[in-house]
Order: C-alpha cells, then sequence, then structure tokens
C-alpha cells in the first residue's frame, strides 16, 4: 500500500485547511466543566518511531501511541478499553501490541494535535470530532488506505458511518454519536405541580413546564448550555431552527442562519431571560451546570455525555426528555456530533504499523460496549446494540433507549463539516452568549454571528 506523505506541499494545505484550530473547541462530551476524572496516562512522547517493530507482524512488537481528550466520567471508561486491550492482545496476530494512550485536556487538545501534525511527530492513532473531518482532511490518512472498508462498513449503523464519510470518503472509523437530549429535575417538577413522570413531548408542554417552575417555585426553569458557553449554546439554537425548517449555510458554505427561523430563536433566547423570566440573564460560565446540579435550575439541555457527571451528584434526581420542543416545529430534528478514530498521518510509519493502528482502531470500536453502556454515547457498532452489556445500562431507561429511538427516527442532523475553519469554535458563537445575557438585541447579535463565521470560513 501506498500511503501520502507529509511533503512541503501537503503540509501548507492541511495548515490552511485546519485554519484556526489554534482555538479549536469542543463539540461537548470531554470537558466542558467535567474535569474531574482522568489525569492522563502514558509515557510515550509521540516521535517517528514504530515503537521496537521492524515493520514484521508475524512476529515483532507495536506500540501504537493513541491521543485522546476525555476526562470527567468518560476518562476512565477509556482508560478501561485501552487496559483491556493491552491484556487481552485480541488482534489476530503473533505481534504483541500495545497501546501507549495519552490524554490531553480538551481545551489544549487539538492545538496539540494540530502541533504535531504540522511537525510531522503525531501520533498513531487519534480522537477526532466527526465535524472536523474535512477540514483536517490533509492532515490524516483515509482509513480505507489500510483497512478493508468494503467489509467492515456492515459493523457500523449506516448513520454512524456517514457521519465520518467526507465526499466519498471514509476518513475514519466511528466510535460514537452525541445528540442532545433535555435533562430535567423531577423534585422541581413536583413542587411546580407537574407530573414528574410525563415530561414534555412539544412547544406547549415545554413551555407550561417552564412557566410552571418560575410560578411555583424558587428555581429557574432552563438553561440552554449548562457551561454557558457560546457553542454549547449553538447546539440548541441550530437545533431549533432546524425544527423550524431553517437552514444554516448555503451550498457554498454562506451562513444562511439569518433567516426567519434563526431570529425567531434568537429572540426566544432573548425573551427566556428577558420578560419570561426563566432564567438568569448571565454570561457566567457553568451558571447552568451548577445550578442545575445544585437543584436551582429545573431543565438543561445537553449531550449524551452529561449522564456521567450527574451520576455523581449526590440526591440529584433527574430524568429526560427529548429535546423536540422547539415552537412552530415542522420537523424533529437534533444536533449530533460523534467521536471517530483518526489515523493522522505520520513521517516514517510503516505500512505494517499502519495496518495494525487500523485493527486497534476497528477492534475499540466495535467491541467495547462500555462505551455506551457506562459513557451514555450512541455506539457506533451494531452489534453492540444488542448486547446486554448495553441494555442493562443504568442509562438505558433513562436515557439510551430515547436516544435509540431517536437514531431510529432519523431525527439527527449533522452541522456542516465546512471546508476550513473549526465548526466548533466557541468564538464562532459568542453572540448567542450575548443574547442570552441581554447584552445584546437578537437582529444585532445575528449579524455579528454571520459576520463572524464568514470570516472564519474564509480564513
Amino acid at each position: 500500500m501506498v500511503r501520502e506523505a507529509i511533503t512541503s506541499s501537503t503540509r501548507r494545505k492541511f495548515i490552511k485547511s485546519a485554519g484556526v484550530a489554534g482555538t479549536v473547541a469542543l463539540a461537548g462530551c470531554a470537558g466542558n466543566g467535567d474535569n474531574g476524572g482522568d489525569s492522563g496516562s502514558g509515557s510515550g512522547n509521540g516521535d517517528n518511531s514504530d515503537g521496537g517493530s521492524t515493520g514484521n507482524t508475524g512476529s515483532e512488537s507495536y506500540e501504537i501511541t493513541f491521543w485522546e481528550l476525555f476526562s470527567g466520567g468518560e476518562g476512565p471508561i477509556m482508560e478501561s478499553i485501552v487496559n483491556k486491550f493491552n491484556e487481552e492482545q485480541p488482534l489476530d496476530t503473533d505481534a504483541e501490541v500495545t497501546i501507549n494512550r495519552q490524554r490531553t485536556p480538551w481545551n489544549e487538545y487539538y492545538n496539540k494535535l494540530f502541533t504535531a501534525l504540522s511537525g510531522g511527530e503525531a501520533p498513531d492513532m487519534a480522537i477526532m470530532h466527526a465535524a472536523y473531518l474535512r477540514a483536517w482532511s490533509g492532515g490524516v490518512d483515509s482509513i480505507g488506505t489500510y483497512a478493508d472498508t468494503a467489509s467492515i462498513k456492515s459493523d457500523y449503523t449506516a448513520s454512524h458511518w456517514d457521519l465520518v464519510t467526507v465526499d466519498g470518503n471514509v476518513n475514519a472509523l466511528p466510535m460514537d454519536m452525541h445528540p442532545l437530549g433535555v435533562y430535567y429535575n423531577k423534585d422541581l417538577f413536583e413542587q411546580a405541580g407537574l407530573d414528574p413522570e410525563s415530561p414534555p413531548t412539544n412547544w406547549e408542554e415545554f413551555q407550561q413546564a417552564g412557566n410552571a417552575v418560575v410560578e411555583n417555585t424558587d428555581a429557574h426553569a432552563f438553561t440552554q448550555s449548562p457551561y454557558n458557553d457560546g457553542f454549547g449554546s449553538y447546539r440548541v439554537w441550530s437545533s431549533w431552527v432546524k425544527q423550524q425548517g431553517g437552514s444554516l449555510y448555503d451550498e457554498e458554505w454562506n451562513p444562511t442562519f439569518d433567516n426567519e427561523a434563526g431570529q425567531n430563536v434568537a429572540q426566544l433566547f432573548s425573551d427566556m431571560t428577558g420578560e419570561m423570566g426563566w432564567s438568569k440573564p448571565t454570561s457566567e460560565a457553568n451558571w447552568g451546570n451548577n445550578a442545575f446540579q445544585n437543584g436551582t435550575c429545573a431543565m438543561a439541555m445537553n449531550g449524551t455525555w452529561y449522564v456521567a457527571a450527574l451520576a455523581n451528584v449526590d440526591g440529584l434526581n433527574w430524568g429526560f426528555f427529548e429535546p423536540t420542543v422547539g415552537p412552530n416545529k415542522q420537523q424533529d430534528k437534533v444536533w449530533a456530533d460523534g467521536h471517530s478514530i483518526v489515523l493522522p498521518k505520520k513521517q516514517g510509519r510503516s505500512d505494517a504499523k499502519s495496518e495494525i493502528a487500523a485493527e486497534v482502531a476497528h477492534w475499540m470500536t466495535t467491541q467495547n460496549p462500555s462505551w455506551g453502556a457506562e459513557a451514555g454515547h450512541l455506539p457506533a457498532a451494531n452489534s453492540i446494540y444488542e448486547s446486554d452489556a448495553f441494555q442493562n445500562s443504568p442509562y438505558y431507561d433513562k436515557t439510551l433507549n430515547k436516544y435509540v429511538e431517536m437514531a431510529e427516527d432519523g431525527d439527527y442532523f449533522y452541522h456542516p463539516k465546512v471546508p476550513n475553519g473549526d465548526p466548533n469554535a466557541q468564538n464562532w458563537y459568542t453572540w448567542l452568549v450575548d443574547i442570552w445575557a441581554q447584552n445584546s438585541e437578537p437582529q444585532e447579535a445575528i449579524d455579528s454571528g454571520i459576520q463572524t463565521v464568514s470570516n472564519g470560513i474564509s480564513e
């Protein structure tokens, strides 16, 4: 097999496509206020060697450097998956293969990965959010170079496979999908005179619930993002825009969210912290997370990863409902992204080692139900959905079965994989926090957002 080397022209192309990689922020999951988990492990230095192998998979050993970004409840689960691989040696090869896992905090991760790729010192495998697979395509090897993607495609759900496919190229192997949901405090619902076992299913019920909390308790009704961050706000805002039938970009990557649906939801954000009185008008980081976990906010919109954080909160009696509760809804659409495993371009890595790394990535994404059962994500592998570990998960009846139902109904949409810049950048969407905090009028903020996103894509 012939792998494209990172030539000077390739590197220039990658650096241009990565654009603002130095300011990347995640789609959610690993961080965003959940910093109490894994502190990282692994002693490798990300060099270019083949870990002591000669390239002969029959008898030699391979150390696969693996970079990831998981913290909170996810970090220990990923650590256990790596330990399981190293102990069990599950690949069908005589070679000893070990994973050298190296964790970088989420707010530093993509900066570090970008620097390593630019300097030719990349890891053998790395976690990458699927939203980045287009902009970073110059820095990763298509997984099909080293794995027979036609034979393993059926191992994954069609929606996950689509998530990692860019212009017909399978750029990664999918590990999970992590969409949005609404987490709610059952005790506050009961105090507000609501049925804690019958959460809202549409806008009218959602509005009634929020108003009842405000009128009958001392709590806030809703937080648009527990972290009160730009991208977290955008996940919710864009979901409700799509539910109204609005668009986000045109075919030439021009942002189009200054449409009627975008204006409507921007006004709703302003009203929620204004005349509706559902939330405190604030730009304080993590305000919603603190309020929800302290029992002073009734509803929080967040992704699958939130279950791992809430599981450690003593006395919090929480439930979950589908976030298809936006006003003027025309369709059920909910934001989703997913973690994937990529093979970064790496000088000096042999084809044999790259093939081993692809096998490791396949094992990690198909043979570990704990990633869904314990971390709360929707697993990419078809077989995991029927496994006892997944269906007996403590989260199955609370969140996972509803996420699965939304997947089966085709409710998920992905933010477009833009050709340049960072679609998950916090600074692309701070205008939404400004609306929430009553620092900007909705139309003024949208105009600012259009300009910011346009600049980010064109840089």
